[in-house]
């Protein structure tokens, strides 16, 4: 399964909590719960959710209930997401801006057993990326394109590795390593695969890393 969010909109939140939007705008002037500015929309923090459950006295199952009951489709999305990222399963975080390359990872997840203790997500844009991940969701690990428009995978993973010092990291490549040994040398990789590379190769790889 692919997970697709770290972040909540501020509708989401509100129909979650059964609250107005504006309350939730204020809450976050406020400094009262933690928001990000992503694009033109306030996004809050899948960690801030999880907070504001304990504080409104409810349980997963409480909303859960609650979404079914509602038919509301998007919100039972987002209660089932809550429940699967309490599950202490690993995240690992693939960003390319091959989209094509990003969906065969998300295939070689849903076709073998990565999916059992793992969470997948998935960005094409690094810039978005760098956002998401310095805001919330402690990456496991990372694979990383190293060339890509917008902020290039060395730089990325300079700014995620100082945020989460043990995060492991994975560069994939069109370009030979020595090619930008000199760049990645003090950020511990854990391996470097030079597209295309074996999908085996990478199943292997990501279970040997993450056990």
């Amino acid at each position: 399964m692919s997970v697709s969010k770290l972040f909540y909109s501020t509708s989401e939140v509100a129909r979650l909590f059964k609250v107005n939007r504006v309350t939730i705008y204020r809450w976050a002037k406020d400094r009262k719960i933690k928001a990000y500015e992503i694009g033109k929309h306030m996004k809050i923090p899948i960690s801030e959710v999880r907070r504001l459950l304990n504080e409104f006295g409810l349980s997963l199952t409480d909303i859960q209930d609650m979404c079914e009951s509602s038919g509301d489709v998007e919100l039972m999305e987002s209660a089932q997401y809550l429940s699967e990222t309490k599950s202490g399963k690993r995240l690992v975080i693939a960003i390319d801006d091959n989209e094509e390359l990003l969906t065969l990872i998300e295939g070689l997840f849903e076709r073998s057993d990565l999916k059992d203790f793992c969470n997948l997500l998935t960005f094409s844009d690094s810039l978005e990326a760098a956002l998401q991940i310095g805001g919330e969701g402690r990456p496991d690990l990372l694979l990383l394109d190293v060339r890509m428009s917008g902020m290039d995978g060395v730089d990325l993973a300079k700014k995620i590795r100082s945020i989460y010092d043990d995060v492991k990291i994975v560069f994939m490549s069109g370009y030979p390593r020595d090619e930008i040994e000199a760049r990645i040398r003090d950020l511990r990789v854990v391996d470097y695969l030079v597209k295309p590379f074996d999908f085996n190769t990478l199943y292997s790889l990501i279970r040997r890393t993450l056990h």
